[in-house]
């Protein structure tokens, strides 16, 4: 049986480890804003590769310590590899567009292959703390809540974009949205979707 006092220590290494991959999150966007014409072309590319699997890298050891099991450690940062891989392939589609090698395709089909992208890469992010640390599937009626969200931000965004650029710390906070604020509201509605599916049996609650 599960005491408080284990629980609040449980819930409290969930904020730790939440906030550690917020952190990493901060100083990449801090750095790639901050260095990125310093830096130049093409070596920015390579820059940014190289913070964004840092940052990968971050989250999957989260997982890792986090993980209830030894199945959910390993198999839980494999979720990773579907952002990461998105993220990969924007970078390599500039680099080429910037060389002038490549073309994006263009029109409202690719905007919505777009927009698909980005929800499947914040329900992975979720996802992968759900498998770390959730018990049972009921929790996974909790994504329904960050998708809605990143569909809300996707749509809304480009106004909020245009009254904030310019100020470069407004930028960075804006960019967190989806990759930090967004994933951590979705991981929070699956520990309270698993908590009140769990009500019936007060020994076994969830903690974070």
């Amino acid at each position: 049986m599960t005491t408080t006092a284990e629980r609040t220590n449980r819930v409290g290494l969930s904020v730790v480890a939440a906030g550690i991959v917020a952190v990493a999150e901060a100083l990449r966007l801090m750095l790639l804003s901050r260095l990125q014409w310093e830096i130049g072309y093409p070596e920015i590319y390579a820059f940014q590769g190289v913070l964004f699997t840092l940052v990968y890298l971050t989250y999957a050891a989260v997982l890792v310590w986090r993980g209830r099991t030894f199945v959910r450690r390993m198999t839980a940062p494999l979720l990773l590899i579907v952002p990461w891989f998105f993220d990969s392939f924007w970078l390599v589609a500039n680099f080429l567009q910037a060389r002038g090698s490549f073309d994006l395709p263009h029109g409202e089909w690719w905007l919505w292959v777009i927009r698909l992208q980005m929800v499947v890469t914040v329900l992975c992010l979720v996802a992968a703390w759900g498998i770390a640390r959730r018990q049972g599937f009921l929790w996974l009626v909790g994504l329904v809540v960050p998708a809605v969200l990143m569909i809300v931000w996707i749509t809304w965004s480009g106004r909020v974009w245009e009254s904030m650029v310019g100020d470069t710390f407004v930028t960075d906070l804006f960019m967190m949205v989806s990759s930090v604020l967004i994933p951590l509201v979705g991981c929070l509605v699956c520990w309270g979707v698993e908590v009140l599916s769990r009500t019936a049996r007060p020994a076994q609650v969830a903690t974070v």
